[in-house]
């Protein structure tokens, strides 16, 4: 028969409740979104600021509570049979990972916000207690990851590739059309895509100086552009002091720009769109000027171009669509000279190989090294480009024609 003093049992029911404890912790601090972190209060948003302290704070407690409860459950005695010893070491595990982790874990699901504010009192102390070892766990955890390389930093979760793998099963299941699959895997890209690749370059935007005495000329420009905001800059575009509204400028165009000016937000050309997307929500505005690395306005980003990324272009009713790749016959293609490098690739097949340039035309004007001149031909993944149309040293439309034969090298031609 299997013995144990009261004492002894005390010991092992108390051990068993701060394993339950820790196991329930760890799930109700660690599956709360923010909206539960919020309701929370402040005290458990504290101490999930630094989630590596916490966790490593919980396993060593858990894992010491666990420790010290085989250790003791091995005095209990289970005779001379040894088939009983056996039963009682059953018994230990079964409890252990039932009582101290399943069911716990379990449980705090169902009840995380509370659990999680009662849990953050005993275990924000000590965190703070344990901060020594913690900085030295810490410590051994940078010297595995730097051991294992940069794969070892890869954080856990669903890639946009499986993403993208998981939409195309749902489509030829039937479980989604294939215009819901792209407007799904449009959203899914909008990480990967840079604010530089679908923004409105500078030498488009139109810009008012505050110190401009005739304003008409680029109020007939917005009109007819249709544009709802100017830009305002003082003398040079990089110095963009706010934006005004169309409207209030057509009914008093005398106006004081002061009096009508407004905040405009700032975000990085190198930001992906679904970054910049967060920020106009966040902002309640549906535009923002984008700016590279020293700061100098490099374009400006819209709702509107974000939105396209994911359901394509968008016009208003008779607007005619334009096309950035026109068939000018077998292997012969005109494409506009802004078409973005990552459409190009879509559209051919890949054959360019995606560098700093973010579109057709600047790729070609790297390959001259020059200003580039109507006839002006560069080869490119057995591709010939042929600057067809210029417009102010900018390249508007580039003629393409497939050369299979041609070699792989990029090269340029006068």
């Amino acid at each position: 028969m299997i013995h144990a003093s009261p004492f002894l049992v005390g010991v092992l029911v108390l051990l068993l409740a701060c394993s339950a404890i820790a196991s329930a912790s760890e799930t109700a601090l660690f599956s709360l979104s923010d909206k539960d972190r919020r309701k929370a209060g402040e005290r458990v948003e504290s101490l999930l600021r630094d989630p590596r302290a916490l966790l490593i704070a919980i396993l060593f407690t858990n894992l010491l509570v666990n420790l010290m409860f085989f250790a003791f459950a091995s005095n209990v005695e289970g005779g001379e049979e040894g088939w009983k010893e056996l039963v009682r070491d059953l018994v230990t595990v079964f409890a252990v990972l039932t009582i101290g982790e399943v069911l716990p874990k379990t449980l705090a699901l169902r009840a995380r916000i509370p659990l999680a504010r009662v849990a953050a009192v005993p275990f924000g102390a000590l965190t703070a207690a344990l901060r020594p070892l913690i900085r030295l766990v810490a410590w051994a955890i940078e010297v595995a990851y730097r051991a294992l390389g940069e794969a070892g930093r890869e954080e856990a979760g669903i890639r946009s590739e499986d993403l993208e793998k998981a939409l195309e099963k749902s489509v030829e299941r039937g479980l989604l059309h294939d215009s819901e699959a792209e407007i799904l895997s449009g959203i899914v890209g909008l990480q990967n895509v840079r604010v530089r690749e679908i923004m409105t370059p500078r030498v488009d935007m139109l810009f008012l100086d505050r110190n401009a005495a005739d304003r008409r000329a680029i109020l007939e420009k917005a009109l007819e552009r249709k544009e709802p905001w100017i830009l305002v800059v003082d003398e040079h575009p990089d110095k963009v002091l706010g934006r005004v509204r169309l409207r209030d400028l057509v009914k008093d165009p005398g106006r004081p720009l002061e009096e009508i000016l407004t905040p405009v937000r700032f975000v990085p050309e190198v930001a992906s769109a679904l970054a910049a997307l967060h920020d106009l929500r966040d902002s309640h505005v549906a535009q923002a000027v984008a700016v590279d690395e020293w700061g100098g306005t490099a374009g400006l980003v819209t709702l509107e171009n974000i939105m396209e990324e994911v359901v394509g272009d968008l016009r208003v009713e008779g607007e005619t669509p334009e096309r950035a790749v026109v068939p000018l016959g077998p292997g012969h293609f005109r494409v506009v000279g802004d078409l973005p490098i990552r459409e190009w690739n879509e559209h051919f097949g890949r054959r360019v190989v995606a560098t700093e340039f973010e579109t057709v035309a600047g790729l070609v004007g790297a390959l001259l090294g020059r200003i580039p001149r109507v006839g002006d031909e560069v080869r490119s993944g057995g591709l010939v480009l042929a600057v067809h149309k210029i417009q102010r040293r900018r390249i508007i439309e580039v003629d393409i024609r497939v050369d299979a034969a041609a070699p792989a090298r990029e090269e340029a031609r006068p």
